[in-house]
C-alpha cells in the first residue's frame, strides 16, 4: 500500500471514531476492539491502530491492562484545564491580530459573530457557529501553532458539547458576539486581551456551576464489559443506549 494511501485511510478510521464520539455513539467508558473496529470500517488492522494511537496521544482514548482501550472518562479537572489553555491560546492570538489585522477582516468577522447571534441557543449548531467564530479569530493572528494548537484544544471542546458532559453554553447575553467584535475593532493588543479574557469568563462560571451540582461527568463502561461498535453489523438490529 503506498504510504499516502495508508495516511488517508488512518485519517478516515480517526474521523469516523471522533464522529462516533459527537454523535453519542461513543462516550466516555465505552470500550473499544480495533480489530471489530477494522471489520466494521472494511479496512485492515493497521489504519486502525494508527488512528487509535493518535486518539489516544490526543488525550480522547486511553489503553489499560484490564480493560483494553477506552474512550477516557472526563474529570472537571481536565475540562477546566482545557479551557484555560482555550483562553491563553485566544488571548495570545488577540494581542497579535489587535488593530490592523482584525480590522482588515471587519465585514467577514461581523457576518460570522452574527451567525452565533442568531442561531437557536442550547443546540449543537450554536455550538459550530461559536467555534467557526473563534476559530476565525485566532486565525487573524496568521501564527500557525496558535492556531492549530486552538483546534486540537477545540476538539475536546465540541465532543464535552456533544456528548453533555458540560452545558452547552454559557446564558447568552443579546448581540454577544456581535458586540465583542466591534470592541476588538477599537481596541489595542491589551485591551483586545482583557475583552477575550472577559468574554470567556462566563464558561468559568457555568462550568464551576456544573461541576458544583455534580453534572460534569462521563458514562461507566456497562456491567458486561461489552465493546461498542463502530457502526453496526449489517442486518443487526439497532441497539439502544440506556443514558
Amino acid at each position: 500500500m503506498p504510504p499516502t494511501q495508508g495516511i488517508l485511510l488512518s485519517r478516515m478510521v480517526y474521523e469516523e471514531i471522533y464522529r462516533a464520539m459527537l454523535t453519542d455513539r461513543l462516550g466516555p467508558g465505552d470500550r473499544l476492539n480495533r480489530r471489530e473496529v477494522a471489520e466494521d470500517l472494511g479496512v485492515s488492522v493497521a489504519p486502525v491502530l494508527e488512528a487509535m494511537t493518535q486518539l489516544e496521544w490526543e488525550g480522547f482514548l486511553a489503553t489499560t491492562p484490564r480493560r483494553g482501550t477506552i474512550v477516557r472518562e472526563v474529570t472537571f479537572a481536565e475540562v477546566l484545564g482545557r479551557f484555560h489553555l482555550r483562553s491563553a491560546i485566544e488571548s495570545q492570538a488577540a494581542r497579535i491580530y489587535a488593530g490592523d489585522r482584525i480590522r482588515a477582516e471587519a465585514s467577514r468577522m461581523r457576518e460570522l459573530a452574527a451567525a452565533v447571534d442568531e442561531t437557536r441557543q442550547g443546540t449543537l449548531e450554536t455550538v459550530d457557529e461559536e467555534l467557526r467564530f473563534h476559530h476565525a479569530l485566532v486565525d487573524l493572528s496568521g501564527c500557525r501553532i496558535l492556531s492549530e494548537s486552538f483546534r486540537q484544544v477545540m476538539r475536546h471542546s465540541l465532543y464535552y458539547a456533544a456528548q453533555k458532559i458540560i452545558p452547552r453554553e454559557p446564558e447568552p447575553t443579546e448581540r454577544m458576539h456581535i458586540v465583542l467584535v466591534e470592541k476588538l475593532l477599537e481596541s489595542g493588543p491589551e485591551e483586545a486581551d482583557r475583552l477575550i479574557r472577559h468574554h470567556l469568563q462566563a464558561w468559568i462560571e457555568v462550568l464551576t456551576k456544573a461541576a458544583a451540582e455534580k453534572r460534569i461527568e462521563g458514562r461507566r463502561l456497562d456491567a458486561r464489559g461489552e465493546t461498542t461498535r463502530i457502526k453496526a453489523r449489517r442486518k443487526a438490529p439497532q441497539k439502544s443506549r440506556d443514558r
